[in-house]
């Protein structure tokens, strides 16, 4: 069977064109400096000692680099469009499994739950009170499925994270001239971003419509960006200005659960990687709060305030959700804000209507029921804990803990937010997931052999 679908796809005219494109372009790609750039200079980055590098990085994961990391810039239209990248991706994946007779699979821990939370998401669906805006959320995260299985089997070094990482660091820096562009010219804002007590607040959210959705991005992206910079020895300067750029922007989005949960994420970092700089940490965190603009440090303290507007809002709106839960235990309510919206304004208190939870934990529990709930806990366990075991090895890839503590601090943040209404945050976070698994499995397959 094999032998057939490699010569129908060796004699078929897309097969010559592949084969012609490569010797025309590949050659122009593998010397070109912004090509290069533009995929994270893989070739200039380390490998760790537990990594052989000698796997072919996927022509796929290019592709599929592209459209995770560049489309986010669309402030409207992204999501299919997405979508669209992640199934041509797997597509392509698989013809090229085809094309090199590979039929090799990686499996990780966290697909067997992430399967179950599927089908449940699929019952969900099927009784949800919106089953239009449901069945789309379900190609959402089914999509998200199967990023996270190419990411997984895509991944296996450090090299093959920074082709990924390349163009999402590129449009996370986009993403910074576009908030200091909306910091010169500041664009209109909705009243619930500031409390009034707050006086004049400056928040960019460049292509992502809330200034948290765009701290959760560059939340998720910082930590990698941070552990390439390691294992860039040659790219230093260029790493160093576009954390730097990436930096600025969280700090301009006025997220204090964003910028709380980044610092709980580099905190992480350093005690899984590198314990010995944890006095280092404390230190410079004790002298960045002592030199930061008293707006900045007396926005973050009121992330602790019950008084704070915004907290006692998302306390009502907590309520509210958990007195629909009980209603709607089993399958929740269905995927999706839209069918949540329709069932939420029959159990929320007064002043406290709202789009979603305000909590990723209870808007999955109200989605998708207390089923649905387990099994993603178990895959979000699942994903965490081999991550961390993996990371604290000084040996592995430094992307292997800096993914973990991405995807841990916005997990932090989820205790605020819903994390996932933005697709965008959907993909990206399953995205980090993957490579992250990516990079442990690799770890596994090198140890063994």
């Amino acid at each position: 069977m094999s032998g057939y679908l490699n010569g129908t796809w060796e004699t078929s005219l897309f097969g010559r064109l592949y084969r012609w494109a490569s010797r025309a372009v590949g050659p122009y790609l593998a010397s070109s400096f912004f090509v290069q750039g533009l995929f994270g200079w893989p070739h200039d980055a380390d490998l760790a000692p537990a990594e052989t590098g000698r796997h072919a990085t996927s022509p796929a994961l290019y592709v599929l680099a592209l459209f995770l990391g560049l489309l986010p810039l669309l402030p409207d239209g992204a999501t299919p469009l997405m979508v669209a990248g992640i199934w041509g991706s797997a597509l392509l994946w698989l013809v090229h499994k085809v094309m090199v007779r590979d039929f090799s699979f990686r499996a990780s821990s966290a697909m067997l739950p992430l399967a179950a939370m599927l089908l449940i998401a699929v019952g969900a669906t099927v009784q949800s009170v919106d089953r239009g805006s449901s069945a789309l959320n379900l190609v959402f995260w089914v999509s998200a499925a199967v990023l996270f299985v190419l990411m997984v089997n895509m991944v296996r070094n450090t090299r093959d994270a920074a082709v990924f990482l390349g163009p999402v660091l590129i449009g996370a820096c986009l993403m910074t001239l576009w908030g200091l562009y909306q910091v010169k010219y500041p664009p209109l804002i909705e009243e619930a971003w500031v409390d009034p007590t707050e006086g004049e607040v400056i928040r960019v959210f460049a292509s992502m419509k809330n200034p948290n959705y765009l701290a959760e991005y560059l939340l998720l992206s910082l930590p990698p960006a941070i552990a390439l910079w390691f294992q860039h020895p040659r790219r230093r300067l260029e790493m160093a200005l576009i954390i730097g750029a990436m930096g600025l922007t969280l700090v301009l989005t006025g997220s204090r659960g964003g910028q709380l949960a980044f610092a709980i994420a580099l905190a992480l970092l350093v005690l899984m990687r590198f314990p010995r700089w944890t006095v280092l940490l404390v230190l410079g965190a004790l002298v960045v709060w002592q030199v930061a603009p008293a707006s900045i440090t007396n926005r973050l303290m009121t992330a602790f305030s019950a008084q704070h507007t915004s907290n006692q809002y998302r306390i009502n709106v907590w309520l509210g959700v958990l007195s629909m839960v009980k209603n709607y235990w089993a399958l929740g309510t269905g995927l999706g804000a839209e069918a949540f919206g329709r069932v939420y304004q029959q159990f929320m208190l007064p002043a406290a209507r709202a789009a979603h939870a305000h909590n990723t934990y209870l808007q999955m529990l109200a989605e998708m029921g207390v089923f649905g709930f387990l099994f993603f806990l178990w895959s979000l366990l699942a994903v965490v804990r081999r991550l961390v075991v993996v990371g604290v090895k000084q040996h592995t890839s430094l992307l292997a803990p800096a993914a973990a503590a991405a995807l841990i601090g916005i997990l932090v943040h989820g205790l605020a937010e819903h994390i996932w209404y933005n697709p965008k945050l959907l993909f990206a976070f399953w995205a980090v997931a993957g490579l992250g698994m990516g990079l442990a499995l690799g770890d596994r397959e090198d140890a063994a052999a």
